[in-house]
């Protein structure tokens, strides 16, 4: 069976199962676990599915993720080395809650930093840095993304000035950057106001998929940092925008 036909009954088979683990794709296919991987990745290209550890769950089923299901990316694990290079000595830094801006974590320099977070992934991981001076924000928690968010995170960010804001992306479209519920995008948006540089993280899945909740447009964003260089009218209109595309490439072995 060709990778298109195989995909078409994936499409099938998800509309009426709202999760699949990559063990029941194997097995119904005969495929491999890597040829499982590169499916569920074109799928989720699409915006049909959203990758958890070890398989998929449908996009829109009735059920949230926890944090330790997302599933481990290597482009987003590019994405944020790249985007730790980006930070100097004594910075002042804001860090939303999204798994790629957290992945930074790993990679940030030794550096005297200021850093504030919504997110308690990173206070865990930067709080034992005795270089890093860290502050967490007030608000509501949030179990899905284990992080603090609503009218309080917002207004507890909005007493800080910084020189850089990492945030990541649920969805870009030609209109800008969106958030998946409310109270997450206004966070986004207080960042946004708090800092000198606005630095998004969005992979290549990110592109063209609409929420319900705009952040803002790329006009307020300084740089984008992706897994693979855009379409040439995404280059054309984040040009338009003044915006800096990088693009965190496959290193070679």
């Amino acid at each position: 069976m060709g990778q298109q036909e195989r995909l078409q009954k994936m499409r099938e088979w998800i509309k009426t199962t709202p999760e699949i683990t990559l063990d029941q794709l194997v097995e119904t296919y005969q495929i491999s676990r890597d040829t499982a991987r590169r499916d569920i990745i074109q799928l989720e290209s699409e915006g049909d599915i959203v990758r958890i550890k070890n398989g998929l769950v449908r996009t829109g089923a009735n059920r949230t993720l926890k944090y330790d299901q997302r599933t481990e990316q290597p482009e987003k694990e590019r994405i944020a080395k790249r985007a730790a290079m980006r930070i100097e000595q004594d910075d002042r830094i804001v860090l939303d809650a999204a798994t790629t801006v957290a992945k930074m974590t790993s990679y940030m320099p030794l550096y005297s930093l200021q850093t504030i977070t919504n997110s308690l992934e990173i206070a865990e991981r930067l709080g034992e840095r005795a270089n890093v001076d860290l502050y967490v924000t007030g608000g509501k928690f949030d179990p899905h993304a284990r992080s603090l968010v609503g009218i309080k995170t917002a207004d507890d960010i909005l007493h800080y000035q910084v020189n850089r804001v990492f945030l990541g992306a649920c969805g870009l479209t030609p209109e800008g950057l969106f958030a998946e519920n409310l109270e997450e995008a206004i966070v986004k948006k207080a960042m946004i106001r708090s800092g000198a540089e606005v630095i998004v993280l969005a992979d290549r899945t990110k592109f063209e998929k609409r929420f319900f909740h705009k952040v803002c447009c790329f006009d307020q964003i300084d740089v984008l940092i992706t897994d693979e260089r855009p379409s040439m009218d995404w280059e054309e209109r984040l040009h338009q925008a003044n915006v800096t595309i990088e693009v965190a490439e496959e290193e070679l072995t």
